[in-house]
């Protein structure tokens, strides 16, 4: 079977990041193309054309790092997948402990966090997904400073963390409107009866 992601979008992370993720978890490898199956929705990512896509498909893992056309590294957009083995807590104190380890200042802030979260009060069981959505500030020993907003959610599938970067320069209006987009984002499965997946042509498998 092929597995689909609706927008397969991974975030820039960094070095140490991104080696913590892959150790926590197996990733399965996932396909951007047409599947019947869970797929993860991101209806606000139609902006993200024109960005610099860079996709890493491995054995274990799979991301895509998103940079902005002229800003770079310093405003990006990331999704990584992995299998689902660990409680969606565990994940947040491993994606966390860099920051607690390297920054001389961390923060990290709850927004959201859900067992069995519903989409826009729907009663639907494909949103009924462990999710949690929160935000972490790094101040570095040079003064520099990033933020970062980040969502995990726990599919039956995969385990997905996306994340919205931002370095040196924050504006608090676009930190707002990246929070309500992340509280859009869904996983849907079409394999549930009467599941009906958003703009979803018909699925094909290997």
């Amino acid at each position: 079977m092929v597995k689909r992601i609706k927008l397969i979008a991974v975030p820039f992370v960094t070095a140490i990041t991104l080696s913590t993720l892959m150790s926590c978890a197996n990733v399965i490898e996932h396909k951007v193309s047409d599947f019947e199956g869970e797929n993860l929705i991101t209806p606000y990512s139609g902006f993200l054309v024109g960005w610099q896509l860079s996709v890493k498909n491995l054995e274990n893992y799979h991301s895509s790092v998103w940079q902005h056309p002229t800003r770079g590294f310093n405003d990006a957009y990331v999704i990584s997948v992995t299998l689902p083995d660990k409680e969606i807590s565990y994940y947040r104190q491993v994606i966390d402990k860099p920051g607690y380890d390297s920054c001389v200042e961390f923060s990290t802030v709850t927004i959201q966090h859900s067992i069995a979260y519903t989409l826009l009060n729907e009663s639907s069981d494909y949103n009924h997904y462990p999710r949690e959505l929160w935000q972490t500030h790094c101040t570095k020993k040079d003064g520099s400073e990033a933020k970062i907003l980040h969502l995990i959610l726990q599919g039956q599938d995969s385990f997905y963390h996306i994340q919205k970067i931002w370095q040196d320069s924050f504006r608090t209006e676009e930190i707002n409107a990246w929070q309500q987009r992340f509280k859009q984002t869904y996983l849907c499965d079409t394999r549930k009866p009467g599941m009906v997946c958003p703009n979803m042509p018909k699925a094909v498998s290997d």
